[in-house]
This record gives C-alpha cells, sequence and structure tokens, in this order.
C-alpha cells in the first residue's frame, strides 16, 4: 500500500521540524559574531579589531571543541534515545557531560596560563600582543559551560524542546551583544571585557537550557558514577570529523588566500573575503540540514530501520534544493544591498564584489547535500567514506575547480569554482559509489547500507498511515507479512491485532486537534521474535502506563488486551515524536 498522496510521512515531519530550530540556532550565532566586531570596532578602535581578528584564531580551537561536542553528543543521545534500559541511557549522557568537563578544564588552563603564547603562536604583532592575550583570558571563563551548553541542547533536542533550544541560543547571542555596548560605554574593561562578555553570554545560555532540563520529562539524567568508556569513545568516533573537517577548511583557506593574491592581488583578495563573508550566513541552511541528518541518522540506526533512514536522506535532497533555491533567489536579488556593508556603491571593486556574492551562493544547494550525506556516513559510523569524501570534497575537488576554471574563465573562475568542486564531489562520489553497490538508485549508493541490512529486506515492513481505514489496511498487509516470514497463526493475528488496536486508539485520540498527523508502521523479524515500531507525531502518550491502572470505564481495554497478547511493549518519547515498541515471541500453530 503506497503513501496517500500528497501526505508527509513522520521521518520528513521530524526533519522540517529540527531544519527549524538548527536554522535559527545558527543565524543567532552569526549575528552574534557579526556584531561583536562592531561593537569593538566602535568601543575599542581599529587596533582592537585587528586584535579581535587575531584571537579568533586561537578562539576557533574553542569553536572546534564545541562543534565536536554537539554533533557527538548528538549523535550519541539520539542513537541512545530508544533504548529501553534507562541506566545505558542515563550512562550516555552522564559519560558526555564528564567529557565537557574535562575538555572544557584543559581548554580554559591553555587559554589562562598560555594566552601570550598562543597569541605568538598566530604571528600577533607586537603592538596588539596584550590586548590578543586579553581577549583570550576573559574568552576563556566561558569554555567550561559553553561545553556543557553543547551537551544539554543534544539532550534538550532529543528530549523534544525544538523551542527552548532556539529560546537559549537567541538569549545567548541577546545577552552577548548587549554586554558588548555596556563593557564599552558603561564599564569600560577594554578587549577582556569584551571576550567576558562573551564568557558571560554562554554562562547564562547554559543556565537557560538547564532550567528547561530540570522542568522536563529527563529521558536522561546525570549521575556521576556512570561514565563509561565505551560511550567516551562513541562521542569521539561521531564528533572528530567536525574537527577534521574544519581542519581541511583552513588549508583550504590558505590555498584560496595564496593563489588569488598571487595570481590577482589583494584587492581581489579582499573582494573574496568579503563575498565569502557574505556567503557564510547563506550556509546556515546547509549546515542545519548536515545536523538534523546526523541526529536523525543516530536515531533511526539504532533501529537498523533502512526505510525510514533512506526517507530521511531523500527528505534532505528534496529541501536542500527547495529551500537553497529560494535563499539563492533572494540572495542574487539583494547581491547590492548585501555587498554595501563591505563597499560604497561607487568603489571600483563593488560590482565584482556583487557578481562573487551571486556566482558564490550558487554553490550552497550541492554544498547542502553534501553535508547531509557527511552527516549521514558520521553517525553510521562509516570513518572512511566520510574521510575519503571530506577529504576529496575540500582538498581536491574544490582546489581543483579553482585552478581549473580561472585558467578557462579567468578571474570569474574563483567565484565558480566553490559550485563546481561541491558538484564534481557530488557525481565522484555518485559514480563510484553506483558502481560499487551495483544499484542504479542514488540515495542508495549513497546509504552503502551494510550488507546484513539488505539481505534482511525481506524480513521488513515499513508503512505510513494517516486514517483508520488505512491502519485496518496495514493490519491486513502484516497478518500477511509476518505469516510469510515464518510466524505462527497465534503470532500473526496478535501483531495484527495490536496494529488494529494502538493505530485506531492513536488515530482516535491523537488526530483530533486538526493538524496533519501520520503512523509510521515498522515491522521486522530479528531471530526467533517479530519487532512492531508505532512512531507518531501527535501529542505524547504513553500507552503502556495503563496497563495497570484501575480503568472501570474500559477507555483502554484495547491497550490491555493488545499487552496481554504480545511478549512485551515498551514506549519512549524522543525527539518530540512517540515512539511504542511491541516485541511478539514466535511459537507453535
Amino acid at each position: 500500500m503506497a503513501l496517500s498522496k500528497g501526505k508527509r510521512d513522520t521521518v520528513e515531519k521530524l526533519f522540517v521540524s529540527l531544519i527549524g530550530v538548527q536554522m535559527l540556532s545558527f543565524i543567532s550565532l552569526i549575528i552574534a559574531n557579526v556584531i561583536d566586531a562592531i561593537a569593538i570596532k566602535r568601543c575599542l578602535g581599529t587596533d582592537a579589531l585587528a586584535a579581535y581578528s587575531f584571537a579568533n584564531t586561537i578562539i576557533s580551537i574553542e569553536m572546534a571543541a564545541f562543534g565536536f561536542m554537539m554533533q557527538g553528543v548528538s549523535v550519541l543521545m539520539s542513537h541512545n534515545a530508544g533504548e529501553q534500559d534507562e541506566r545505558k541511557r542515563n550512562s550516555a549522557f552522564s559519560t558526555a557531560v564528564l567529557l565537557a568537563l574535562a575538555v572544557g578544564c584543559v581548554l580554559t588552563m591553555l587559554f589562562l596560563g598560555a594566552s601570550y603564547f598562543l597569541a605568538d603562536l598566530v604571528g600577533t604583532p607586537g603592538h596588539l600582543r596584550d590586548m590578543v592575550a586579553n581577549y583570550i583570558r576573559g574568552n576563556a571563563l566561558g569554555i567550561i559551560p559553553y561545553l556543557l551548553f553543547a551537551v544539554f541542547s543534544a539532550s534538550t533536542i532529543i528530549e523534544g524542546g525544538k523551542k527552548q533550544l532556539m529560546l537559549s541560543f537567541v538569549v545567548m547571542a541577546a545577552t552577548d551583544v548587549v554586554l558588548d555596548f555596556l563593557n564599552g560605554y558603561v564599564f569600560n574593561l577594554g578587549i577582556w571585557g569584551m571576550g567576558a562578555a562573551t564568557a558571560i553570554s554562554e554562562f547564562v545560555a547554559f543556565i537557560v537550557v538547564v532550567v528547561f532540563y530540570l522542568r522536563g520529562r529527563k529521558l536522561f539524567r546525570f549521575v556521576p558514577g556512570l561514565f563509561h568508556k565505551a560511550y567516551a569513545k562513541n562521542t569521539f568516533d561521531y564528533g572528530y570529523m567536525y574537527v577534521v573537517k574544519q581542519l581541511m577548511l583552513t588549508v583550504l583557506g590558505y590555498i584560496y588566500n595564496n593563489y588569488i593574491t598571487i595570481n590577482y592581488g589583494s584587492n581581489v583578495l579582499a573582494v573574496y573575503a568579503a563575498a565569502f563573508s557574505g556567503l557564510s550566513l547563506l550556509q546556515c541552511m546547509s549546515s542545519a540540514i548536515g545536523n538534523t541528518v546526523s541526529t536523525l541518522t543516530g536515531f533511526y540506526a539504532k533501529e537498523e530501520d533502512g526505510t525510514s533512514l533512506k526517507s530521511m536522506i531523500r527528505a534532505a535532497v528534496k529541501y536542500s534544493v527547495i529551500l537553497n533555491a529560494v535563499i539563492i533567489i533572494v540572495s542574487i536579488s539583494a547581491a547590492g544591498q548585501i555587498m554595501r556593508m563591505f563597499y560604497k556603491t561607487q568603489d571600483e571593486y563593488f560590482v565584482m564584489a556583487v557578481e562573487a556574492f551571486r556566482l558564490f551562493s550558487l554553490s550552497i544547494v550541492f554544498r547542502s547535500i553534501n553535508m547531509s550525506v557527511r552527516g549521514y556516513y558520521q553517525s553510521m559510523k562509516m570513518q572512511v567514506h566520510n574521510l575519503l569524501f571530506t577529504f576529496i570534497e575540500t582538498l581536491v575537488c574544490e582546489a581543483f575547480s579553482l585552478v581549473v576554471l580561472c585558467a578557462v574563465f579567468g578571474m570569474s573562475g574563483i567565484w565558480l569554482s566553490f559550485m563546481a568542486g561541491e558538484m564534481l564531489a557530488l557525481v565522484l562520489l555518485t559514480v563510484v559509489l553506483t558502481i560499487r553497490t551495483g544499484t542504479k538508485d542514488c540515495l542508495d549508493a549513497w546509504m552503502c547500507l551494510p550488507s546484513t541490512w539488505r539481505s534482511e529486506y525481506e524480513k521488513r515492513f515499513s508503512l505510513s498511515c494517516h486514517s483508520i481505514d488505512e491502519i485496518m489496511e496495514c493490519s491486513e498487509a502484516i497478518n500477511e507479512f509476518c505469516h510469510k516470514t515464518g510466524a505462527s497463526i497465534r503470532a500473526s493475528n496478535s501483531l495484527s491485532l495490536a496494529v488494529e488496536e494502538i493505530g485506531r486508539n492513536i488515530v482516535q485520540y491523537g488526530f483530533v486537534d486538526g493538524k496533519d498527523h501520520s503512523i509510521d508502521i515498522r515491522v521486522k523479524k530479528n531471530e526467533d521474535a517479530w519487532v512492531l515500531i508505532f512512531h507518531d507525531d501527535c501529542f505524547e502518550f504513553d500507552p503502556t502506563k495503563y496497563l495497570s491502572s484501575t480503568d472501570t470505564a474500559g477507555t483502554h481495554n484495547g491497550i490491555r488486551l493488545v499487552s496481554s497478547l504480545v511478549s512485551e511493549m515498551t514506549y519512549t518519547n524522543a525527539l518530540g515524536i512517540n515512539n511504542l515498541f511491541i516485541i511478539q515471541m514466535n511459537d507453535e500453530n
């Protein structure tokens, strides 16, 4: 039975809801960074802004640590969100918290104790050395809460607190902006105060997200004694590629800076810098989609749910094209206004900057798809695929495109190289994996699902339902599926009845708010047992709470009947969706 026409399954709707949170979070941080620079320039002068630029090279270490924790912990938490053993969930979260504390302490001591050494390391001129060191020390006060914020942000989004997470990012950006100008015009603490303002804003954001955590459901709880080396290793495995990618981007930046300077001069390099700064804002959508893929991959990989993973990748490609196409149209139309932030209209390089920004913007569709594929590989622990693709995309295809396109089109080749490089990397990936996997479906080729998953597709059933009629059809289909895959008549009938009763209950009580809802129903055979899984996007409802209640009205008799017929029934609510797991052991006919 096919998905109802025009309907989106739970995977796609969940994907869209997470994109919005990620997008606004990235934008709030970028705006805060831009205003940081403006406040320092206006309040402290040109030398202070130059010092801020040098200090940011060191602060990128903290940002890399934050990205590493955010990426690694997000996947770790999503992978364990459906874990029925509460101790394991708590151990994963506790390990992440303690790991953030450890990394935060090391970086804090480094920034406080070696600030001058770090300033010298990035080639700071002598007259700026004190200011760079002071900014580093002021910023260091916020490293520990910032890394803890990454951990609690990851758990918040898994707990379904998307609005709360978005608010915490907005509060952090607003606090930073207000404190920057208070420091500049009231407290007069110099550039150390600017670094401390950022640190305080990070602490405030951490407090906000912790308050939401304490008031929420707490799917994950912190227990100091539950640190586990395996979860620490998993966090590293899921997060280290973020750092690797940043290092590769640093090398790529070095290549671009030197190639452009040698061949076209410093004025063209300044145009490149201005256009690239504008591009960083456009890439928020790409980053949001990539991070969403990482989180959802961890969640569905735990269930070995290839159907949902493919639906997620399909959604990533769809929204990479649609949303970024809109951004490109707006960017091309508003390129002049955006570049006026860097150049006056009468400036001889203004027209070049507008052209550069417009051509740069064309790259974001392919970049978004590539980030989605990399996020998928990271969460699937496909390290070789991820490392090779990242290397080829960043240091081979883009550098190659830069040289070749400049030879063919001259200076315009610089602005076209980003799009060409991202597109070339995706084409190479598709061709190689299509040949290797022997499939004509590029999504299947990209996913490279484990052979054990592919060989067991015939032992899996997947369907999305949107009405009671579809639930009834699904019930009959599952009965037939289970019987064909070796289930006894009793087991087949029990699972079929479970779909009918649970599905009807969800539609009857969860679809009443007038919104477009769906129920994703999965069945898979595991050795001599069948696992029935319900995912729905209705309000939070745990049917297992009613198994032992004294319900005299008989409202939940259907749930009790199902429980009496199956072997096990468990429930979790993660990422804002209900997840019900039913296990039915096989028996004799």
